[in-house]
């Protein structure tokens, strides 16, 4: 693969999970009580068409309530932590576009400073939720203290490096930071088919759930980390790691 063919489909990778992260947030902000369940239907659809079945559909309606049911009973905290995050999500892939940056370099700044605390807030709240009250027991505590810990200490990384003006360093670190954030909608997109193997053998949602998050994140993080290397090693070659202008590379941009 090329590296303009690399690079749209990067950018076309992002945008899917930019939409799926944005689709979930509003979602979750219109539905706070059952957005979960209102989706049984496409799950329905899933299994019978890959002929699959679940050996506990008879307990299913009563732990969809429980994963639901925790959101319902935080309204507030709820929609701070969708509303906020999806925010993060849908504007900062604007903090990566050199045409932003070349129109007005003052907006890509103040843009900064107001996105990377809302979605810092958002984090916090994800911890009370995964922390506190996890569906998914134990794993799901460990796999959101850890990733949440990660986003946190990318995001002042990153600040740290701007404020010093190391740009290169500010870039990689923002990349990790987003990357963090759309890995919930990689979990989204893996949950499906770790659903399909993981229920007919008789792992529980709570689970399957652990199982999709590990998985998500891990996958996104892991390709965030080979694209700022694969970035940089190209930005050494083009000698532009002594001319970049203070703020982030654009669309992540080789």
């Amino acid at each position: 693969m090329n590296e303009e063919a690399r690079l749209r489909a990067v950018r076309a990778t992002v945008a899917l999970l930019v939409i799926l992260g944005v689709s979930a947030a509003v979602g979750r902000t219109i539905f706070p009580d059952d957005l979960i369940t209102r989706f049984e239907p496409v799950r329905q659809w899933l299994f019978d068409a890959f002929g699959r079945d679940d050996p506990r559909a008879d307990t299913r309606a009563a732990a969809l309530a429980v994963a639901d049911g925790r959101f319902a009973a935080h309204p507030l905290l709820t929609r701070i932590h969708v509303v906020f995050g999806g925010l993060f999500v849908m504007f900062a892939p604007l903090q990566f576009s050199s045409a932003m940056r070349a129109r007005n370099i003052r907006l890509h700044r103040w843009s900064g400073r107001i996105l990377l605390p809302l979605a810092v807030i958002s984090v916090i709240t994800s911890l009370y939720f995964g922390i506190l009250i996890p569906f998914g027991g134990l794993g799901e505590a460990i796999a959101i203290a850890l990733f949440g810990g990660i986003f946190i200490a990318s995001a002042s990384r990153a600040y740290l490096a701007i404020r010093r003006k190391e740009v290169e360093r500010h870039r990689e670190w923002m990349i990790r930071t987003f990357a963090i954030a759309l890995s919930i909608s990689t979990v989204r997109l893996v949950d499906a088919p770790v659903d399909l193997i993981l229920t007919p053998a008789g792992v529980r949602p709570p689970g399957v759930l652990v199982v999709a998050m590990w998985t998500g994140w891990v996958i996104t993080v892991a390709l965030a980390e080979l694209w700022i290397r694969h970035t940089r090693a190209n930005l050494h070659l083009r000698g532009n790691l002594q001319d970049q202008t203070p703020v982030t590379d654009t669309d992540f941009q080789t």
